[in-house]
């Protein structure tokens, strides 16, 4: 992997094509769960600043009366105020939201230090950053099973992205200016019949095609076969594999 792709693993481009892409309704499943469950700890805090709320990547189930963001117009809700923007470029300026919500994003940024500095900017006095996105260890047996198949033929390529160790979340919280700050992890596992079940909820929920390191080695038809054997291994008596996915909660205040 070159200096670049190294220092930036993802391509915002494809990124935001992906999201467009994915038809998010008929996968949605890991969606509304990262939402109910930051929703849940949301509720548990004191109330902060008065002024508006930012809701990066919850598409459709936005709460009213919060603004909608994403990169992809297709993933913003039909009603109410939206915004175009990645998370690591918000357009606001200083002092300006009461709260900022991230649900299911900051894993594809390339820049999660500056992301981070630039939501403690936009918040208020008193406000809010909660996060929650897929972090530590996530799909490792989809990472075995491609592993496996790449060495086997001659060669390796990242078919899964980087995550952030969770261990290092309250720091770059704490670096990017912020207070108290609180990351929680939680394993979210689901059960799929073969890999290729898999890979289409992935491509439906936008999570494909925007690694910087994605064309390194072709996904040959004999490749993509010998992947699905190696995770067909983890299969159990009901021939389905359970795959795992750990989820980080982030929330801090800005002082």
């Amino acid at each position: 992997m070159g200096e670049q792709e190294a220092s930036r693993p993802f391509e915002p481009v494809l990124r935001r094509r992906a999201r467009a892409r994915g038809r998010l309704a008929q996968a949605d499943f890991l969606l509304r769960h990262a939402a109910d469950e930051l929703a849940a700890r949301e509720a548990l805090l004191p109330p902060g600043p008065e002024g508006p709320v930012l809701t990066w990547g919850a598409g459709p189930i936005t709460p009213g009366g919060h603004i909608a963001a994403d990169l992809a117009a297709e993933r913003l809700p039909a009603a109410g105020p939206r915004l175009l923007c990645a998370e690591d470029a918000l357009p606001f300026g200083d002092a300006t939201l009461a709260r900022i919500r991230s649900v299911m994003g900051l894993h594809g940024v390339n820049d999660l230090p500056g992301a981070l500095v630039l939501a403690r900017r936009a918040l208020r006095p008193g406000g809010r950053l909660l996060a929650v996105f897929p972090a530590g260890t996530a799909l490792p047996q989809v990472r075995a099973a491609f592993g496996e198949a790449d060495l086997a033929r001659g060669g390796f390529a990242a078919r899964v992205g980087p995550t952030v160790d969770p261990a290092q979340a309250a720091g770059l919280l704490q670096r990017a200016g912020f207070a108290e700050p609180v990351a929680e992890v939680v394993e979210v596992k689901a059960r799929y019949p073969d890999l290729l079940t898999l890979a289409r909820d992935a491509r439906a929920m936008g999570e494909t095609g925007w690694l910087a390191a994605r064309s390194r080695v072709p996904m040959t038809r004999g490749r993509w076969a010998a992947a699905e054997a190696a995770f067909a291994r983890n299969a159990g008596p009901d021939g389905k594999v359970t795959v795992t996915l750990e989820l980080l909660f982030l929330s801090a205040l800005r002082p």
